[in-house]
């Protein structure tokens, strides 16, 4: 039992009877477990019917309809389609008595809703009849077009009929249709698939000497002038590895491992094992156009280095030919924009890294003139934090906020170089891990990557519940495998002033913080934010303790590196239960 039929037409498209796809092939070559089901095609803006066995071309293009009809008459089609599968779906057929216009009948064919053109009087499946003769608000009537079956005070249709189109009314049809949201599409795979980076010297593989990805065990791709495009120009492709920097500015000699082949090849792993997805029908090829000791306003468009983003992209296609598409834009960056020299407010770099993506996405789509966007996938700077949180807390934000960002992984428990700054070549490799699983999570499964999201804090009593979204519970505090840091990371202020936590403990997807007093004030929960943990070695850095249970590892140079969900840098502010 519906209440309304637009609830009924939201219920239709909610549960799969209609489906968009990109092109009519992928369309002609689905078969719905529904029947019947409408589908419609893009690239052809043609509307399918599946009779059980094969789609029908039912010719509403509203390409074609747009050239020579009205947008009402395009809408129009819309409607009599939604219809005629709707009357297919719930037993719904028309009265075979011309002198009856039905919009509905049951199962019996007995008419339920319609109009009796000889008595000029509705029909209400003998219930409403005589309620709407004597209730002033529902008013029939017929203006030799529309049929008013139940009308409002003001005379607009509730229900009712238009005769010159053949075609029910209904009260928010049109608002539904036209508030209708498609589905997200799956992201269109080509014969090649870019996985371009871009930020700073984290993105070229600084101090990830020697290279340890010198092999490629599937199909994966870069420039023969390797990933890093050396002066601008490739001639080739290559099988996708690593090598060793050249002295060749912006390149030089301490870079190595970059994180182009590990994400790479971990994505096409992942998609082969956990999605049956033979990795020579998904080639990625991974460039990166990173610069090091670059800040976002040296990375944005207007700026000298961005052209060779869009470079990459230019280049890639002129060798690859024209299947082919960048699937997203990997961004490290954020240390240079935290130094104690430049300290780049949230204000200000938030926006810029936001308009960047949007920027990028527009000026790669009109080389590619692919439909799909061009998410970014990002770290979260770690580097840094415990002075200027900044950077970091605007990566947790744009990825909360808007679904163009999506969350790798914070960067606290890689290994880093003795410089205190960069990761070593296991790091590149091991976070690059983290990049390919939220490549295949967001291209292949097409869904947000996985990562541990602070939702909110609540202070109970003395008491603090901080919960979360955990890809795989329960959380755990991990002392074992993750840096031992003060509190687990853990930092409460009251009134701006740091209060005492007595005790930490989990249960699920929440961390309770006992507090020494009972707080009063105003409360903030910050995490990773202002201890590092024994043994890291990383400029003014934070860590923390807390991650998820995801079991999956991977392994690197012959040893065994988790890939747990570590939890990010944030900061809450702890609400109290008011009541009503």
């Amino acid at each position: 039992m519906f209440p309304t039929l637009p609830k009924v037409l939201k219920l239709f498209f909610d549960n799969g009877l209609f489906r968009p796809f990109q092109t009519e092939a992928q369309l002609l070559a689905y078969v719905p477990e529904t029947n019947p089901s409408a589908a419609y095609a893009f690239d052809t803006k043609k509307l399918y019917s599946w009779d059980g066995s094969v789609w029908n071309d039912e010719g509403l293009s509203p390409l074609d309809l747009s050239k020579s009809y009205t947008d009402e008459q395009f809408i129009l089609a819309v409607q009599k389609s939604v219809f005629e599968t709707l009357s297919q779906l719930f037993g719904l057929a028309k009265s075979d008595d011309e002198k009856i216009k039905s919009l509905f009948t049951d199962g019996a064919g007995k008419v339920v809703i319609g109009y009796d053109l000889e008595k000029d009087t509705g029909i209400y499946g003998g219930m409403l009849e005589q309620v709407v003769e004597i209730v002033p608000g529902l008013k029939i009537y017929n203006d030799g077009r529309y049929l008013g079956l139940l009308g409002d005070s003001e005379r607009g249709i509730l229900i009712g009929y238009d005769m010159l189109n053949d075609l029910p009314v209904i009260a928010g049809l049109e608002e539904l249709i036209a508030g209708l949201v498609i589905p997200n599409q799956k992201p269109l795979v080509k014969a090649v698939n870019h996985m371009l980076w871009y930020g700073e010297s984290f993105s070229v593989g600084q101090k990830g000497t020697p290279p340890i990805s010198v092999q490629q065990p599937y199909s994966n791709l870069t420039f023969d002038s390797t990933v890093r495009l050396i002066n601008g120009t490739a001639t080739a492709t290559k099988p996708l590895v690593e090598d060793a920097g050249i002295n060749n500015p912006p390149v030089s000699t301490s870079q190595g491992e970059t994180c182009c082949s590990g994400a790479a090849n971990y994505a096409s792993r992942a998609m082969m094992l956990e999605n049956g997805i033979d990795p020579n029908n998904h080639v990625i090829f991974a460039s990166t156009a990173g610069h090091g000791s670059y800040r976002i306003d040296q990375l944005e468009k207007g700026t000298a280095w961005y052209p060779t983003l869009i470079n990459h992209v230019t280049q890639a296609m002129s060798i690859v030919g024209p299947d082919y598409k960048v699937q997203c834009i990997n961004f490290i960056q954020g240390a240079n924009d935290a130094l104690s020299t430049v300290r780049t407010p949230k204000s200000v770099y938030k926006p810029k890294l936001k308009q960047l993506r949007i920027d990028a996405n527009a000026d790669i789509k009109a080389v590619t003139q692919q439909s799909d966007d061009i998410k970014f996938i990002i770290a979260q700077m770690s580097y840094g934090t415990r002075a200027w949180s900044d950077q970091a807390l605007s990566h947790l934000e744009l990825v909360q906020e808007d679904e163009s960002f999506c969350m790798a992984t914070p960067m606290y428990h890689f290994p880093y170089d003795a410089d205190s700054v960069h990761l070593t070549n296991i790091g590149y490799k091991w976070i690059s891990a983290y990049f390919g699983r939220a490549y295949k999570q967001l291209i292949v499964e097409n869904r947000q990557p996985d990562f541990i999201n602070p939702i909110v804090a609540q202070l109970i009593g003395d008491e603090i519940h901080v919960k979360f979204k955990v890809p795989q519970l329960p959380l755990v505090i991990d002392t074992e495998t993750l840096a031992v840091t003060t509190n687990h990371g853990f930092k409460v202020l009251v009134d701006g002033a740091a209060t005492t936590i007595s005790n930490i403990t989990v249960q699920n997807d929440t961390v309770i913080l006992k507090l020494s007093t009972e707080p009063t004030g105003t409360v903030k929960v910050r995490y990773a934010l202002d201890y590092l943990g024994s043994g890291i070695n990383l400029t003014e850095g934070a860590s923390g303790n807390i991650r998820d249970s995801t079991d999956e590892v991977t392994i690197i140079d012959g040893e065994i590196k988790p890939l747990y969900h570590v939890c990010p840098h944030f900061e809450l502010t702890a609400f109290t239960d008011k009541g009503i």
